[in-house]
Parts: structure tokens; C-alpha cells; sequence
């Protein structure tokens, strides 16, 4: 089976499979971080405060560094750090206390989230720039978009319940790319 096959095949949403890492694991994932924002402390002569660090995340993602005005915040996936831990504790933690770092330094100016800035705290942190991981998410609890069916003269599109409540609410229209005509409910 080539990757995307694999890529395409369902997702499994037990959760019974996976367990999220234990209390111990989420204290040296949290450990760690702060060690990293010490490291770079040192390294770039500047204070950085320790932030909130969550095991909230689900879904795809093993990690996210969220600023929501001055509140800043890293959040872990604890089921892929349970099934990942070693490639999480290598890649994951590190790229998340790079966009704290990245952030703290270059506060005003717009700078990509993996751009030049972000690769060089990530090198200068002893970690290999990498993007993002490519995870089997079997086992690991994944949210589901429920999928709503409208038609057009050519087929059947699968709108996002927020893209039918946009069109059932007047607030938008949707067209087929192939035929341009506007997007009707399915017939149930």
C-alpha cells in the first residue's frame, strides 16, 4: 500500500487502544520544557518566564504554542506523546519552546511560524528544524466533522456544518468550481 493510500484510509477513533502519558511523563515533558526555555535564557542573554503548559491537545497535532494577546501557552497532545514519547520528547518539545522563543524575540515584527527566525532558536537549541511530524494516528481520539451533503448540477459536495449554517443563515453562497452552480441541499 503506498503512503497515499495509507494516508487515505480511515481514521480510528478508539480511544480504548491509547492511553495519555502518566502524571510522571507529563512532569518531565514539562521539565524538559522549562530546561529548553532556560537553555535559551542563557544562550540569548534574555529572561524568558516559564508559560502554562496543557495536555489538552486532541486531534492531529502533538504540540501548539498559542499567544492569545499577552497570555502564552504550549499545549500537548498526551495520547501522541503516549505513543510517540521519544520522537515527541526529541522534536515535539522543542519546536513548541521555539515558538515561545521566536515569539519573545521578535515581538512586533510578523515573522513566519517556521521561517528563518524559528529554524535558527531551533538549531541554536540543539534540534532539527523539522515542520511537522507524520504520525499512524490508530488509537489516538481524533475529533469528527459531521458533513452535510449539497448538490449541484454535477455532484454532491460535503459542505463543513459551519459552511451550512453560513448558507442556511443567508450569511454566505456556495458554487461548484467545475459547473459555478450555487450549492443546494442534498435531497434527503
Amino acid at each position: 500500500m503506498n503512503l497515499y493510500n495509507r494516508m487515505m484510509q480511515p481514521i480510528a477513533t478508539d480511544t480504548e487502544s491509547i492511553a495519555p502519558i502518566s502524571e510522571q511523563q507529563k512532569a518531565e515533558v514539562q521539565d524538559l520544557a522549562l530546561n529548553y526555555m532556560a537553555c535559551a535564557s542563557r544562550i540569548y542573554k534574555k529572561p524568558f518566564t516559564s508559560i502554562p503548559i496543557t495536555f489538552d491537545l486532541r486531534g492531529k497535532c502533538a504540540g501548539m504554542y498559542r499567544r492569545n494577546g499577552r497570555e502564552k501557552l504550549i499545549r500537548f497532545n498526551p495520547w501522541l506523546f503516549a505513543k510517540y514519547y521519544k520522537q515527541s520528547i526529541e522534536q515535539t518539545i522543542p519546536h513548541e519552546v521555539a515558538h515561545y522563543i521566536t515569539d519573545c524575540l521578535w515581538p512586533f515584527r510578523r515573522v513566519k511560524p517556521h521561517g528563518k527566525e524559528w529554524k535558527s532558536v531551533m538549531q541554536t537549541l540543539g534540534a532539527e528544524p523539522r515542520v511537522t511530524g507524520n504520525f499512524d494516528l490508530t488509537g489516538i481520539p481524533v475529533k469528527q466533522y459531521q458533513r452535510i451533503d449539497y448538490s449541484c448540477a454535477c455532484k454532491i459536495h460535503q459542505l463543513s456544518l459551519i459552511r451550512h449554517r453560513r448558507l442556511l443563515s443567508g450569511q454566505a453562497e456556495y458554487r461548484c468550481r467545475d459547473c459555478k452552480q450555487l450549492l443546494k441541499a442534498a435531497a434527503e
